[in-house]
């Protein structure tokens, strides 16, 4: 049987729009995005880099007595899952700074090429940034936890949670934070498939300091979505003393 000349046009705008629709849907594989921070060009290097040497080495007092030498960033991750304390108490801010990358190294170990994403959207932008779960700001208060938890159950992205928040792009994975009562930075450690679902997640650092005040942190989230209509939301919290990677 032979198409007429409207037919095959007809036919071929048909195959085109069905192609646009398998691409919007973010069919895999999803490339996968390291930032240079981390000092790994591919997903298999992260071993490598686990046991590569701190900048600094610590030495933490451990809850179950002795202490113990921190040099890699294997040493780091190990002891965060147990009782510790540091000589100094004023050495957390920058244990935590230091060990940021630690942690985005280890949740990688497991990582892989997504085969579809629902971030699609997502930009190293202003209005990408502000779209990301509000659970990623400088939280200080058991009140302002509670109403991180309502917002994300409304659906409700950083940039609505915070209409204080300012941000400036740096570069394509860095970029400063402002709002009412903090300052900080944003890196985007990687983009690719993180908790082994098939779908693409955000690697992501947040480094807060409130304004006027000594409390600082240093906290690295794994950020997903879904499903193409769903609200992004953190599926893990690595850093600071209450998130959940803590002891």
């Amino acid at each position: 049987m032979q198409l007429g000349r409207r037919s095959l046009i007809m036919l071929f705008t048909f195959l085109i729009l069905l192609g646009v629709q398998g691409a919007a849907a973010g069919d895999g594989p999803v490339p996968v995005f390291l930032s240079k921070e981390l000092g790994v060009g591919d997903l298999s290097e992260v071993a490598a880099a686990l046991d590569r040497p701190l900048n600094d080495a610590w030495v933490v007092k451990m809850a179950a007595g002795g202490k113990r030498r921190i040099k890699t960033c294997r040493d780091f991750v190990a002891v965060t899952k147990s009782r510790f304390d540091l000589p100094n108490a004023a050495d957390w801010a920058a244990w935590w700074q230091q060990g940021a990358p630690c942690f985005a190294l280890d949740a990688l170990q497991g990582a892989r090429p997504a085969v579809r994403s629902h971030l699609g959207w997502f930009g190293f932008s202003k209005p990408g940034i502000k779209r990301l779960p509000p659970r990623l700001a400088l939280l200080e208060s058991p009140d302002e936890l509670d109403e991180v938890a309502a917002a994300e159950k409304a659906c409700q992205d950083w940039g609505r949670f915070d209409e204080t928040l300012k941000v400036r792009v740096q570069a394509p994975d860095k970029a400063t934070l402002r709002s009412d009562g903090w300052t900080g930075r944003l890196v985007l450690y990687a983009r690719a498939d993180i908790d082994g679902d098939g779908l693409e997640d955000l690697l992501v650092r947040r480094d807060g300091h409130a304004t006027g005040g000594t409390a600082a942190e240093s906290r690295v989230f794994v950020v997903t979505q879904l499903s193409p209509t769903g609200c992004t939301r953190v599926v893990r919290a690595m850093g600071a003393p209450d998130s959940e990677e803590s002891p």
